[in-house]
């Protein structure tokens, strides 16, 4: 499972933080590197604190896909052994298909959409204080 998200997200991640990177403009780089700075300090203490929106938006985005993660498990383990790899969205596919309860699953969904808004609207809030 590990290595098939891996092989579907990764270029995706570099992309983003590539564009990120690209976005930073040239001239806090150019003051760190007067102001003697080394490669670890320009990046720790310039390119990190500029590339923050861009890794929160990649935090977000992939946080947003792991709590929907429906398609991969299902293909390839189908929950199991046992339930070893069953997440959220797996567990209300069951209760409403497998079981018909759909009352249930229709809460489950809910209460998932309602956790899924909170933790954006965290993260979108740390990415507006900053």
């Amino acid at each position: 499972m590990i290595l098939v998200d891996i092989w579907e997200w990764t270029p995706f991640m570099f992309l983003l933080l590539s564009a990120g990177l690209q976005a930073i403009p040239p001239e806090p780089l150019e003051a760190a590197r007067i102001d003697g700075a080394g490669p670890w300090q320009t990046f720790r203490d310039v390119t990190l604190p500029l590339l923050r929106p861009t890794i929160l938006l990649a935090l977000l985005l992939r946080a947003m896909d792991l709590v929907r993660i429906f398609d991969q498990i299902f293909i390839l383990t189908q929950g199991g052994p046992g339930t070893a790899t069953e997440t959220v969205s797996l567990y209300i596919y069951r209760n409403a298909f497998r079981f018909s309860n759909y009352g249930y699953a229709a809460a489950m969904s809910f209460v998932l959409l309602a956790a899924t808004i909170l933790f954006s609207r965290g993260l979108m809030r740390l990415m507006r204080t900053r």
